[in-house]
């Protein structure tokens, strides 16, 4: 009988860890495969538009110069496409690195809400909540202490490694978003962790099917701005 209930016991949690390990070597790939794409995008577009921008520049004139000044060159001869080939190699592999991010934990947390919540986020996160209140004696039931606590309680899940990266950074992400405006603090059995937690569920359960387009929109910018400084002399 022992024998029985520790197997049954032990199934659940393999089970889980199975389900998380594929789940978050599809996100890692996912991540990896988006960045990959968009990152070779930037480079081939760079350099085919500073070729383009080069080609419009007398070029006896521009061997001798030093980059600032070489860079003031192009912004006075092609300012428009010189601050597209910019925009190109500064910005766009920042947006890419954050869009790809948002998508990759929206993606994890509509298929784990959907599918895990109740084996997964929910005893993580009682297992946060738990190790937050023992270090905090007296929480105080006001606007301002509940905020502060959830930026707390948050920077300790942020440091906490004995949890799944992907699992905090999905709870983390719910509580980002979470809003206190609604709740009466006046209102006598206010809990702390019971309050958090719900409004951390609900906000999980609202995010909706994510999608590429933001990135895309990224990528698009790129091939327009390139066949922009193509057909111009701008």
């Amino acid at each position: 009988m022992n024998l029985e209930k520790y197997i049954k016991n032990k199934t659940p949690n393999m089970d889980n860890f199975k389900y998380t390990t594929k789940l978050f070597s599809i996100a890692f790939f996912t991540y990896f495969k988006i960045i990959t794409i968009s990152l070779v995008s930037t480079i081939i577009v760079f350099i085919i538009e500073l070729i383009l921008l080069l080609r419009g520049i007398d070029s006896g004139h521009s061997a001798h110069v030093s980059a600032i000044p070489f860079s003031l060159m192009l912004l006075t001869t092609r300012p428009i496409g010189a601050i597209l080939c910019l925009l190109t190699i500064f910005l766009s592999p920042m947006l890419f690195f954050v869009l790809t991010n948002k998508y990759v934990i929206t993606k994890l947390t509509h298929k784990i809400i959907n599918d895990k919540s109740e084996s997964l986020i929910i005893p993580a996160f009682d297992k946060f909540l738990s190790k937050f209140l023992s270090k905090q004696p007296k929480i105080l039931k006001d606007a301002g202490n509940f905020t502060h606590n959830k930026l707390l309680l948050i920077q300790n899940i942020q440091n906490d490694r004995t949890e799944n990266k992907w699992l905090r950074k999905i709870i983390i992400f719910g509580m980002k978003k979470i809003k206190l405006d609604d709740v009466d603090f006046d209102k006598e059995g206010q809990n702390f962790s019971e309050i958090v937690k719900l409004k951390t569920i609900q906000q999980l359960k609202a995010i909706s099917e994510p999608n590429k387009t933001a990135i895309l929109l990224v990528l698009l910018f790129q091939w327009l701005s390139l066949f922009f400084i193509w057909i111009t002399k701008y």
